[in-house]
């Protein structure tokens, strides 16, 4: 089995399950250290929340190889060993340099114009944040679990049919997901079960979940909620990839712009605008409206 890899700065969950020599989950003496790259032992909470089940969440930030160590004794006797890597964040840009120089050159097929490479590739990154910035919300995935915590209270509807529904940010995916409660401040972690995720058919549809269905009515005691899961979207939809070759090609001429008016002989000055007609046509879709 691969190693898992997260990104610098995520928490990294962690679980230990134990079984009894029947197959049963059992309460047991259960320790864990976690070792840093450097050598040093951070400190972690360790959360029981239920029979035979203990979680913790380990920081990532240090750079490379952790290790964890669970220790079992009483009812259960086991050492248990896990490992990960961390690794520097790499923001995914939404287009590549081929799809630019088109968009410079404005002909599908024209030979690829001199144009410098270092300045494409900061230009298609600008245009990639550039975006998530216009539409508040990214079009990437994280590599690994990560956790967030949202006030049930202020996310919380009870929908027409009567289900209780909890808006979050956007969800990649809904492997490997993990919902919590708590009642209020201070109290432990609690994990829930009953749950779906929404709108139906999103994944087939190439879209983020972006609510929880409460399928027990456990959100009406709830004054937290921490989901553990893959945020941002599965993948980036066709129209943000084009917005960003046009936006990162504006942006590659600001160079030859520097107080943003641009022109020659033929056609006199033209300023260039921050945000293209064309992109803000393709994003619009997109945008996050908020309250």
């Amino acid at each position: 089995m691969a190693m898992a890899t997260y990104d610098l700065g995520d928490a990294v969950p962690l679980e230990y399950l134990a079984y009894d020599g029947d197959g049963n989950l059992v309460d047991a003496a259960v320790a864990l250290t976690v070792t840093a790259p450097d050598g040093t032992n951070p400190d972690v909470t360790l959360e029981h929340p239920s029979v035979g089940v203990y979680r913790a969440l380990a920081p990532a930030n240090q750079l490379e190889f952790w290790a964890g160590a669970w220790t079992v004794s009483g009812a259960v006797t086991d050492v248990k060993l896990v490992t990960w890597t961390v690794v520097a964040r790499t923001t995914p840009a939404y287009t590549d340099a081929e799809k630019v120089k088109k968009a410079l050159t404005g002909q599908s097929g024209a030979q690829p114009i001199d144009v410098r490479g270092d300045l494409i590739d900061d230009a298609i990154g600008a245009a990639s944040r550039q975006i998530d910035n216009r539409c508040g919300r990214r079009f990437y995935a994280d590599t690994g679990l990560v956790a967030r915590i949202f006030p049930a209270l202020d996310r919380f509807i009870t929908t027409p049919d009567g289900a209780q529904s909890l808006h979050i940010d956007d969800l990649a995916s809904p492997t490997g997901l993990i919902v919590e409660t708590r009642t209020r401040f201070g109290s432990p972690w609690s994990p829930v079960t009953g749950f779906e995720t929404g709108p139906d058919n999103a994944a087939l549809d190439g879209r983020p979940s972006t609510e929880i269905l409460a399928v027990a009515g456990w959100l009406s005691d709830a004054t937290k909620v921490r989901v553990t899961g893959r945020w941002g979207w599965p993948s980036v939809p066709d129209e943000v990839s084009q917005a960003c070759a046009l936006q990162a090609a504006r942006l590659y001429r600001r160079k030859d712009s520097p107080e943003g008016v641009l022109g020659n002989s033929e056609w006199g000055a033209v300023r260039v605008s921050r945000f293209d007609p064309d992109v803000e046509s393709l994003i619009a879709p997109y945008i996050l409206i908020t309250a």
